[in-house]
């Protein structure tokens, strides 16, 4: 398997959902493709791996040692499996102390069995700042509160957006083929992207 390793703070990463692999463009413009990506980059986030990301792991720190073997254990489940794709369900982190987790196999989306169900979107979309639209991939879903009665979406969005942009306005319109929404970028990704928020008709079609 081969394997992508993110070291400088000026690489990015950009996956293709067609092909399922990531193109990794250094500072000075080399551009390398494969199915997997680990980033090494210190970060303050622990985690190692989350849902709207495939194929892509992390090595934030600071414990280093258990973090690696843990992405370890990861890259040998993804082999094993002779999946193209694999995609944490959740939020996955080092755990510590004698608690107990899940079995690795089911913390984890391998090759088709991440699920698009009828309050979900993964596709292309476009988000409207005040300068123009930028074209990304969003992986979104949603539920209807029965308490406040609205429907809330959450997800993250993915492409050539500023890392600025928090520091202005916060609502922006988001759209897909056919429907568009108010959201509200919430806060960026330690990969690159961004979480967006939002209340009432999604972006997308409900089914």
């Amino acid at each position: 398997m081969t394997v992508l390793v993110i070291r400088d703070s000026a690489d990015t990463a950009r996956f293709d959902p067609a092909t399922e692999t990531w193109t990794v463009t250094t500072a000075n413009g080399r551009c390398e493709t494969a199915p997997v990506v680990i980033d090494t980059r210190p970060g303050r986030d622990d985690t190692i791996a989350v849902h709207g990301l495939p194929n892509y792991f992390r090595i934030p720190g600071p414990d280093v040692e258990r973090q690696t073997r843990l992405v370890q254990r990861c890259l040998d489940l993804f082999a094993r499996s002779g999946a193209t794709r694999i995609e944490a369900r959740s939020r996955i982190r080092v755990r510590r102390g004698l608690r107990r987790s899940r079995p690795l196999a089911r913390q984890f989306y391998l090759s088709d069995t991440a699920p698009v169900d009828d309050d979900g979107y993964v596709g292309p979309a476009s988000v409207t700042l005040a300068d123009g639209a930028v074209e990304v991939h969003a992986r979104l879903c949603g539920h209807l509160d029965p308490i406040d009665g609205h429907y809330h979406w959450r997800g993250t969005v993915v492409g050539d957006l500023p890392a600025d942009m928090l520091r202005g306005a916060r609502t922006i319109t988001m759209a897909t083929p056919g429907h568009q929404a108010q959201a509200r970028i919430s806060e960026p990704t330690p990969w690159g992207g961004f979480t967006v928020t939002g209340v009432g008709d999604p972006p997308y079609p409900l089914h």
